[in-house]
C-alpha cells in the first residue's frame, strides 16, 4: 500500500505569516517567532533564520528576545491555525478519497487505486496545495513516508527497511522520559530499537514498547482513519412579501424542511440537531435550536418539531417571533450517519417523537435553559452528590433503556432520600446526646451520627448527620453545626 505524508514544517509559523503578509513561505532572512499568549507567552515555533540566532522551542518571550533581538513576534491563533489547516485539506481531498490528520501540518494520503506514477502523484499533492511550503514524501507506512516527507523523497517498499535504519527515535514521538531511558540504553536511531528483542522492551517499557518496535521495523497494519467531513445540509428561501402569519411561516418552513429531509436520505445521512432562522424586514435573524432525542431524516417529524418550537416562542415567555418575517433557513447543524438502532421490545421503550415535540415546546415556552437534568457526583455531603446539567434527550432514551433492563433482575428498592430546596433549621431535644425529639414529636429511632469536615476555609466545616423516624412514621435527615439542627430532607 502506498501512503503520501504532507508535512508543512512549523505549521502555526506558515498560517500566521500567511495571515499577516498573505504569502505562507517565509524569505530565508527572515527572523520570526510565534508565541502561545501575548503575555508571558512561550515559543512554539520559529524560523530557521531565529534560531541561527540562538532562539529555542520553550523558551520564554523574554529568553527568545534577547537571545534573537532582531526576531519579528507573533501570537499564536489556534482558530486561525485550524480554519487553514481545513482549507489545506479540502484542496488535498482532490488528490485523494481518503486523508487522515493526526495534527495540523501532517496529513496522510492513501495513494491506492489512483492512475499516476508515485513521482507524478507527489508532484500533483504538492501543487494541489498551492503557496504553501509543503514537503510531500511517499512509502509504505505511515512512519516511513513522514521521514520521507521531510527528506522530500519516495521510498521504494525494498528500501524501507535501511531508510527507517538511520531516522532519529524522535520520529516515533516518544514521551520524553521513555527517549531518555532508551537513550541510556543507547538507543537513539530506529534501527538500534529494531535490533532489540520486542520481549525484552514490552517488559521494561510495557506493552506500548511493542509498538514502538513494529514501528522501526516498517510494520504498521493500522489502516488510515479517513478524517470526518463537515456536510452543511440546509434549505434557505426568501418571502416576495414580509409574513406575520403563523400558518403562512410554518407552510414556508414545510418546503424547506422536505427539501433539507430530501437530501439528507440522498447523503445517508440523519438530523441530530436542527436550527430554524427567521430573518425580519429589518435584517434582524432569529435563531431556534431543535434537539431531535432520535436522529431523522423523516420531514414530518422534522416538521413537527419545528412546529412545537414555533409554537411554544409564541405562547412562552420569549414574545412574538418577529416583526414580519422576511426569509427563512433551516440547517442540520449536527448529522450522523444513516440507520436507526431499533430495541428488540421496542414497544417498551419511550416515544422518541413524542418526547422531542414535548422538549420543543417545553424550551419555546420558557427558554432552553429550562430543560436540565441531575447528574450524580462525588461528595461526602448528600447535598453535594448531585448538580444539574443540560438535559440531553438521547442520553435520556438510553439511560431509561439501561434501567429497565437492569430494574429485570433488580430486587425491590429501598427508601430514597429526597433532599429539600433548602434546609431548614429546627428544634432538637436531646437525651445523652441523641436527638430524642424533632419539634413536638417524639423520635422512636436513630442511626448515626455521621461527621463530615468539608470546607475548612469556611463556617460550618464540621456537620453530624442523624436519620431519625419518628412516632408519627416519618423518617428524616437531619444535621447539626454547632448548637443549630436542620432538616435536610426525608425518605420516601
Amino acid at each position: 500500500m502506498a501512503i503520501a505524508c504532507v508535512f508543512i514544517p512549523s505549521f502555526p509559523l506558515a498560517a500566521a505569516w500567511r495571515e499577516r503578509t498573505a504569502c505562507a513561505t517565509l524569505p530565508a532572512q527572515a527572523a520570526v517567532l510565534v508565541i502561545n499568549r501575548p503575555q508571558r507567552g512561550q515559543v512554539i515555533a520559529l524560523s530557521a533564520a531565529a534560531r541561527t540566532m540562538g532562539a529555542r522551542l520553550g523558551m520564554s518571550q523574554v529568553q527568545a528576545a534577547a537571545a534573537a533581538p532582531e526576531s519579528e513576534v507573533l501570537v499564536h491563533d489556534p482558530a486561525l491555525t485550524q480554519r487553514c489547516w481545513e482549507e489545506a485539506l479540502e484542496a488535498l481531498d482532490a488528490a485523494s478519497p481518503a486523508v487522515e490528520s493526526p495534527r495540523a501540518g501532517v496529513a496522510y494520503l492513501d495513494l491506492r487505486g489512483i492512475p499516476l506514477t508515485l513521482e507524478q502523484q507527489r508532484e500533483r499533492i504538492a501543487r494541489t496545495l498551492g503557496a504553501w511550503p509543503a514537503r510531500v514524501g511517499i512509502a509504505s507506512t505511515r512512519l516511513a513516508a513522514y521521514a520521507a516527507a521531510r527528506e522530500r523523497r519516495i521510498v521504494a517498499p525494498q528500501e524501507e527497511a535501511a531508510f527507517l535504519a538511520v531516522q532519529p527515535l524522535r520520529l516515533l514521538g516518544l514521551h520524553a522520559e521513555d527517549q531518555e531511558r532508551l537513550a541510556l540504553l543507547g538507543v537513539r536511531r530506529l534501527g538500534q530499537l529494531a535490533a532489540l528483542p520486542g520481549g525484552g522492551l514490552a517488559r521494561r517499557f510495557g506493552a506500548q514498547a511493542l509498538r514502538w518496535h513494529a514501528l522501526a521495523r516498517g510494520e504498521d497494519r493500522t489502516p488510515l482513519r479517513p478524517r470526518p467531513r463537515h456536510t452543511t445540509v440546509a434549505a434557505s428561501a426568501q418571502a416576495q412579501e414580509p409574513i406575520d402569519r403563523m400558518e403562512a411561516i410554518l407552510f414556508a418552513c414545510r418546503g424547506l424542511i422536505e427539501q433539507l429531509a430530501a437530501d439528507l436520505q440522498r447523503a445517508g445521512r440523519r438530523c441530530a440537531r436542527l436550527e430554524l432562522t427567521l430573518e425580519s424586514e429589518r435584517g434582524e435573524a432569529r435563531r431556534l435550536r431543535c434537539e431531535v432525542a432520535s436522529p431523522t431524516a423523516r420531514a414530518e417529524v422534522l416538521l413537527a418539531l419545528v412546529r412545537a418550537r414555533l409554537e411554544g416562542v409564541a405562547e412562552g415567555r420569549e414574545g412574538a417571533i418577529c416583526e414580519a418575517v422576511s426569509g427563512a433557513r433551516v440547517e442540520a447543524v449536527r448529522v450522523e450517519d444513516g440507520g436507526i438502532p431499533l430495541s428488540l421490545l421496542a414497544e417498551s421503550r419511550p416515544d422518541s417523537e413524542t418526547l422531542q415535540t414535548a422538549l420543543a415546546r417545553v424550551a419555546g415556552a420558557f427558554g432552553e435553559e429550562s430543560l436540565r437534568r441531575a447528574e450524580v457526583r462525588e461528595a461526602f455531603r448528600p447535598e453535594g452528590r448531585f448538580a444539574y446539567a443540560p438535559f440531553d434527550a438521547r442520553s435520556a432514551l438510553a439511560s431509561v433503556e439501561r434501567h429497565r433492563t437492569a430494574s429485570d433482575t433488580a430486587t425491590q428498592p429501598s427508601a430514597h432520600l429526597r433532599l429539600l430546596h433548602e434546609r431548614r433549621e429546627i428544634v432538637v431535644r436531646l437525651r445523652r446526646g441523641v436527638p430524642c425529639a424533632v419539634g413536638d414529636d417524639e423520635v422512636v429511632e436513630v442511626a448515626g451520627p455521621w461527621r463530615t469536615a468539608e470546607r475548612w476555609w469556611s463556617e460550618g466545616s464540621e456537620r453530624d448527620d442523624y436519620d431519625v423516624q419518628t412516632a408519627a412514621g416519618t423518617l428524616l435527615r437531619i444535621a447539626r453545626e454547632g448548637a443549630r439542627w436542620y432538616v435536610l430532607g426525608s425518605y420516601a
